[in-house]
């Protein structure tokens, strides 16, 4: 290290952890100083073994005030556990540069020869595990003292292979759109049971990838780097996604309204950077207290003056910005732009198509009542969707928002921080109040929930993808989701010093949730109702790992590391049989002739009160036309008329309209209307489902269909 022949020796046996990959190789970029007054600290550190040829090449540039015969204490750091420690005295070398030591500056760049019987200790696994944990410490004392160390140096080894990778992030990005895309193919083509199931199951995977993301950000003491690699892989979810021209833009942004931007990633090969808190290893299984506190070696803020003459540690949010290659003060811009890019985008494509089948519809290539619903209320559809769109991104912008407020990097981005922030909470806020309210409402005068919430096309499209993957009388679990989501981002955000404090809150958020997912079981069907328990359980033993990842519990480094493999494995396997199995929901959505029959009808009556299309004329089917009168009805007409007036002074004209619509005299009346529901949430044909069953009496209005009731 201070010396190149010392770096050669213990680099040989850094090999022994070494991971694969075409050439393989196991090198160190940065040198860092673990003790405090050091007398040996390197400005640049570059080291490199390559088995094919065994050798060592080297680059170090530093400065030693030592003026002494010295010998160096080797400590290799696997996992957390010391696997070597090896004494050299310096003099045995028979180097005369450095027996003895002299103070001054030292530059070494040349290559040295690693003799075949350390090569041959070299284990063949440890050129195939990606994203091993280990270090090499060095403590270096005077031959003639042995009490008290002179200097201290780490180096973290890498070896260019990584879980973290885009051949794993975009494939996982492109099946979680390939879901919500799929959805809305099928919901066109009229099979709204099984484009409800899609939908949400690619909503809920996504809010699980988002979930994986969110979570890494806490500034934990130390995350191991499979685990830090593999949650970068989801980093997209945040909108966190590295391009050279936006981020020139937003440098220049920053700089442009009075703010100062970083410049961490432009010189992190003149900087000393640590992903980890530094800790202090001693021997097997033992570990010192963390030497961080010492302001005069390291600094977690990267906008210090002086922090070129520091280790500067990152955690949590500025983690994950240097792992992304993204300045840490472009950060927000980065996250908050690619959200509204897609908002944009999906405006543009939803007006285009509106366009596309109009122009259809006018040279006579399609009928003119195909896509009623969509031409009708297109408007009030884009209006559910860029809700939905708040609704995926709100941990996003929540979390982006709030951190941008304690960071301040320049007075616009605070202020477009306050400005999305607000926008977010109040449109989903109010959202989930006024379904609260109808919901509450239609229970208190039709005993019913699904009433007011199905039976108006217009409420149904603007605010039905808030609500439709949920059961009707679990309707307010949204208000339990964006409270959820909201505390969750917000101490991630706000808590970027205080790690183990982040670790706890959200373990017991974790947990509420979970607890509260069995109890209550709130999405549509028991299939959709596992798949979100499941994803539920996983978010809470990934909050359990990085409860250990803080520290709080003070266990050896080797447990931490060993956590961090099973948290990969875990989390792969289910993120891959979740993908597998969104794969095969879609692909069955598209090749069999009617799909919904793979699902059972809902057991909740949203079906009785969906709206009709009055664009389609059919033959009138009595029976149902019989079951439908009865249904909507609900009550008798007189209390019916009583409900109006009690309603007519507070809801709506839609809805006042819509009650006056219900009030059908007999079958015939009803029979005459179409039977087919307009709704561009549920698609054009999900009264198919709804079939006339063996007595209409068996239906009971405050608990909705029973178990006695026999679909057809």
């Amino acid at each position: 290290m201070f010396s190149g022949n010392l770096m050669k020796f213990w680099l040989a046996f850094l090999a022994l952890i070494s991971c694969a990959r075409a050439e393989k190789y196991i090198k160190a970029s940065s040198l860092l100083t673990c003790m405090e007054n050091s007398q040996f600290s390197a400005s640049r550190f570059e080291a490199k073994y390559t088995p094919a040829n065994h050798s060592i090449t080297f680059d170090i540039s530093g400065i030693s005030t030592i003026s002494d015969k010295v010998k160096a204490e080797v400590e290799l750091i696997v996992y957390g556990i010391t696997i070597l420690t090896e004494t050299i005295n310096l003099c045995s070398l028979n180097y005369k540069t450095i027996c003895p030591l002299t103070s001054g500056h030292i530059d070494v760049d040349s290559s040295y020869q690693i003799s075949s019987s350390i090569v041959d200790q070299i284990p063949g696994i440890g050129f195939t595990v990606p994203d091993l944990d280990a270090t090499v410490k060095v403590m270096v004392y005077s031959t003639t003292n042995n009490s008290q160390p002179l200097a201290c140096i780490e180096a973290v080894l890498s070896n260019g292979r990584s879980v973290q990778t885009k051949y794993a992030s975009w494939p996982i990005a492109a099946v979680s759109g390939f879901g919500l895309i799929i959805s809305s193919f099928v919901s066109i083509m009229g099979h709204s049971s099984t484009a409800a199931h899609i939908a949400s199951n690619a909503v809920s995977l996504f809010i699980y990838f988002q979930s994986l993301a969110l979570i890494s950000m806490m500034a934990v003491a130390r995350v191991p780097p499979i685990a830090m690699s593999w949650a970068q892989n989801f980093q997209w979810t945040m909108g966190i996604i590295e391009t050279g021209f936006m981020q020139n833009i937003f440098f220049w942004f920053v700089q442009a309204t009075g703010g100062t931007s970083t410049s961490t990633i432009a010189n992190k090969s003149a900087l000393s950077i640590s992903v980890q808190k530094l800790l202090r290893f001693s021997h097997l299984f033992k570990r010192d207290e963390d030497v961080e506190s010492d302001t005069s070696l390291y600094t977690t803020n990267e906008s210090d003056s002086d922090v070129g003459d520091k280790i500067l540690v990152l955690r949590g949010i500025q983690r994950v910005a240097y792992l992304a290659n993204i300045e840490i003060s472009n950060l927000f811009l980065t996250g908050i732009t690619f959200f509204l890019i897609i908002a944009l985008f999906l405006l543009v494509i939803l007006s285009f198509f509106k366009a596309f089948v109009e122009l259809l519809i006018r040279t006579n290539a399609i009928p003119a009542n195909k896509f009623h619903g969509y031409r009708k209320d297109w408007t009030t559809v884009i209006k559910g969707t860029l809700y939905r769109l708040y609704l995926i991104a709100f941990p996003q912008l929540v979390l982006l928002c709030l951190w941008e407020c304690t960071r301040h990097d320049s007075a616009a981005c605070v202020v477009v921080a306050i400005v999305i922030f607000v926008v977010a909470v109040l449109l989903l806020f109010q959202a989930a109040i006024r379904l609260l309210l109808i919901g509450w409402k239609s229970t208190k005068y039709y005993n019913n929930p699904a009433y007011l919430l199905f039976g108006d096309a217009k409420l149904l499209n603007r605010f039905g993808f808030l609500y439709v993957q949920y059961r009707a009388d679990k309707y307010w679990w949204l208000s339990v989701s964006l409270c959820y989501a909201l505390i969750k981002s917000l101490i991630v955000a706000v808590l970027q010093t205080q790690g183990k404090a982040q670790a706890v809150i959200i373990f017991v958020l974790e947990l509420f949730y979970f607890i509260s997912l069995c109890v209550f079981r709130p999405f549509m069907d028991k299939r959709t109702n596992v798949f979100n328990i499941l994803i539920g359980l996983i978010n809470l033993l990934n909050s359990v790992f990085y409860l250990f990842y803080s520290n709080i519990f003070k266990q050896p480094s080797a447990v931490s590391s060993i956590a961090a493999v099973v948290y990969f494995v875990l989390n792969a396997v289910f993120a891959l049989v979740l993908l597998i199995f969104t794969i095969v929901t879609c692909v069955l959505a598209l090749v069999r002739k009617n799909p919904d029959t793979r699902y059972q009808p809902m057991r909740d009556d949203r079906v009785s009160f969906l709206p009709h299309n009055d664009s389609e004329k059919k033959e009138p089917d009595f029976e149902l036309a019989a079951l439908g009168a009865t249904a909507m009805r609900g009550h008798d007409r007189d209390s019916m008329l009583v409900d109006q007036a009690a309603l007519g002074s507070s809801e709506d004209s839609s809805t006042h309209q819509l009650f006056a619509e219900r009030q059908v005299s007999d079958v015939s009346s009803v029979a005459a209307r179409p039977v087919e529901p307009s709704s561009a949430v549920l698609g054009d044909s999900y009264s198919r489902q709804a079939a006339p069953f063996e007595d209409s009496t068996t239906y009971d209005y405050n608990r909705g269909y029973g178990k006695d009731v026999r679909w057809i």
